[in-house]
């Protein structure tokens, strides 16, 4: 005999409401972390399924339009915020004076190039993705100092 929570493989109302709550909040996490843009897209389309859930629509219906909803979403507005904060000379995220990484100074691990050819500087015992500005590479082991910084890239100028 079946239990009737599982009967056909059915997720019960209460699961599905925490599973959408679970993608939407994992979804708000890793777009913390991240400047991509499309982890927002996939959580922000889990919030009608999660109504749905509430409603006890199926799971299958909650999970059909949850790919639909986040496929429009990443379709339509992905480019546009892309655009919108990435394109340089119109809004500048990176915002150095708001960053508590600006004017600190480290050291080189790995050469630094442009945003082609980032490297790695250690700062206050920590290694980060850096680039700089400047024409020329700067080598191994050279004293850096955070002009900007953009997610987690900074932005660095050799120390003269």
């Amino acid at each position: 005999m079946t239990r009737p929570c599982c009967r056909a493989g059915l997720i019960l109302p209460g699961m599905a409401v925490l599973f959408w709550l679970i993608i939407i909040l994992v979804c708000i996490f890793a777009e913390i972390h991240t400047n991509a843009f499309l982890t927002v897209f996939i959580g922000a389309g889990a919030i009608v399924p999660f109504f749905l859930s509430l409603a006890s629509v199926p799971f299958a219906v909650q999970a059909i339009l949850w790919l639909i909803i986040s496929a429009i979403l990443i379709g339509a507005l992905r480019p546009a915020a892309m655009h919108r904060f990435h394109h340089r000379g119109v809004t500048d995220m990176s915002a150095p004076s708001k960053s508590s990484m600006t004017n600190l100074t480290g050291y080189v691990e790995d050469s630094v190039g442009d945003e082609g050819h980032p490297g790695r500087v250690k700062i206050k015992g920590e290694s980060w993705r850096a680039v700089t500005d400047a024409k020329e590479v700067i080598p191994d082991g050279a004293q850096v100092i955070v002009r900007k910084t953009f997610g987690t890239t900074l932005w660095v100028e050799r120390v003269s």
